[in-house]
């Protein structure tokens, strides 16, 4: 049977992602990842044109699925002060599996392999860290929070620390009530 000629750009994220976790990085190749995905060395090499830009293509869709997650979490939080910080903080209310560990394993042996990846990977950062100082009245203290909140996520996503559910939501708490605590941009301060 013959390989597909058209790539769904999915199955070939999926194909990268199986190859990663089974070959570690230094197996993901454009062959393995086509050969997984059954479709063409070519069709790969045309959609993405190299090793570095299937990483980075991994890289740009899982950013994309979580900020579609994230996006149904923002809408309860629009038009409230600090909003996309406290969505941000909501959103990690919930553990990470270890299925998204290595996902960000995979995403940061990418980065130090791939300078394109770190520039997503950057570049999401400062939107984040610019959106949440845009809308405090405190910018300093609510970039502490997202600080605080970032270093919780890279401590369990990099599978370096767990947090029991109890104590997770013990912090997220104290971090939404210092979101809170802040009347936001453009209001006025007691």
């Amino acid at each position: 049977m013959g390989r597909k000629r058209t790539i769904n750009r999915d199955e070939l994220m999926q194909a990268v992602e199986t190859v990663a976790r089974r070959d570690g990085i230094g197996g993901l190749s454009i062959d393995a990842v086509a050969k997984e995905a059954g479709v063409s060395k070519s069709s790969v090499v045309y959609d993405c044109e190299s090793k570095a830009g299937l990483l980075a293509a991994f890289t740009r869709q899982k950013l994309a699925k979580h900020q579609e997650s994230f996006e149904a979490k923002h809408v309860l939080f629009e038009g409230q002060p600090n909003g996309y910080l406290r969505a941000l903080i909501e959103e990690f209310r919930t553990a990470p599996t270890d299925e998204d560990v290595a996902t960000a394993l995979l995403i940061s042996v990418g980065m130090g392999a791939n300078a394109e990846c770190r520039q997503i990977m950057r570049e999401q950062m400062s939107f984040d860290a610019e959106r949440v100082r845009e809308e405090a009245a405190e910018p300093h203290r609510m970039l502490r929070t997202l600080l605080t909140l970032h270093g919780m996520a890279f401590l369990e996503y990099y599978d370096l620390h767990r947090f029991d559910q109890k104590t997770r939501n013990e912090i997220l708490d104290e971090l939404m009530a210092i979101a809170e605590s802040d009347k936001g941009a453009n209001q006025p301060q007691d």
